[in-house]
């Protein structure tokens, strides 16, 4: 069967716990704007997880709010809202040769549902530092087959240390830290604050370093909310287009994933994001910023 998952770290959380009780031959990273778009064929034979729903599959596994079936709707598979993807397929197959995985899905549980402390987004380390690794600068598939070299790390041995000590893993790791202080710099002179959000527009920002959800509210802790526009990785007309409140902060009931469900896209309460085409780009930001500021929840 071939596995269909998302590039993050809980969607390489969901591969590692797939391989281990069923028979996955073939695996497919992508974001949930390709599976909304229907943009990739999909048959009877794949399984689908951490991603939005789509009929033709065998099976599916998923847990963000804005995903959730319709009530009575039959799927093969299960959606939890849970702090992650893997964790529901953890709970859906109880087997024991998941158990040496506990640790990983614990980590992979606070990353996902953005339950990360502060001190981690300044000194980033373990689980939190490898899950910002999956996704660099490189060709898409460079970082699959990376993705696929860290899924059989871990499948032998889940012990972060070990990973990270790997040498494809170390050198992506080092480079992870240097990319970080380069996106703070960044961060800073292309951050303004309008009302309670801040917002980032890194549209014009084709060498964009790596960085973090987080790494705005360390420079911005007054903002309640983040809106940021950035250059698509896989389509050059569009613009990706993420949303996030403070989770260190004042905190807002605004609802993030449902908002972003509006303009193709999904997610949490808290976090969610869309691909949206270029010249609609800035007026939906603007759009979103209002209603967060206007926001009386």
């Amino acid at each position: 069967m071939r596995l269909i998952t998302h590039t993050d770290i809980d969607g390489v959380a969901c591969a590692v716990l797939m391989h281990v009780v069923e028979e996955i031959d073939e695996m497919k990273f992508v974001d949930p704007g390709t599976i909304q778009a229907g943009k990739l064929l999909i048959c009877r034979f794949d399984i689908i997880a951490d991603l939005p729903f789509d009929k033709r599959c065998c099976m599916w596994f998923d847990h963000h709010e804005s995903s959730k079936p319709k009530e009575g709707a039959k799927i093969d598979g299960r959606w939890k809202l849970a702090p992650s993807a893997a964790r529901v397929i953890y709970e859906y197959y109880e087997s024991p040769y998941l158990e040496k995985y506990n640790a990983m899905l614990e980590e992979v549980d606070k990353i996902d549902s953005g339950n990360v402390k502060i001190e981690q987004v300044k000194n980033p380390q373990g689980w939190f530092l490898f899950s910002n690794t999956l996704e660099t600068d490189a060709e898409k598939r460079e970082d699959d087959d990376y993705r696929r070299h860290v899924i059989g790390l871990i499948i032998k041995n889940p012990d972060i240390d070990a990973i990270l000590s790997d040498p494809k893993v170390a050198a992506r790791a080092k480079n992870v830290l240097g990319e970080f202080e380069k996106f703070a710099r960044i961060l800073k002179e292309n951050t303004v604050m309008v009302g309670k959000v801040a917002y980032s527009d890194l549209r014009m920002r084709r060498d964009l370093p790596k960085g973090t959800n987080y790494l705005v509210y360390s420079l911005f802790p007054h903002a309640i909310t983040s809106v940021r526009l950035m250059p698509e990785k896989e389509d050059k007309n569009e613009v990706k287009l993420s949303v996030g409140h403070n989770i260190y902060g004042e905190k807002s009931t605004f609802d993030v994933g449902a908002a972003m469900k509006r303009f193709g896209g999904g997610g949490h309460r808290s976090v969610g994001g869309a691909s949206v085409k270029k010249e609609d780009a800035e007026g939906i930001a603007k759009r979103l910023i209002a209603e967060i500021n206007d926001w009386k929840g």
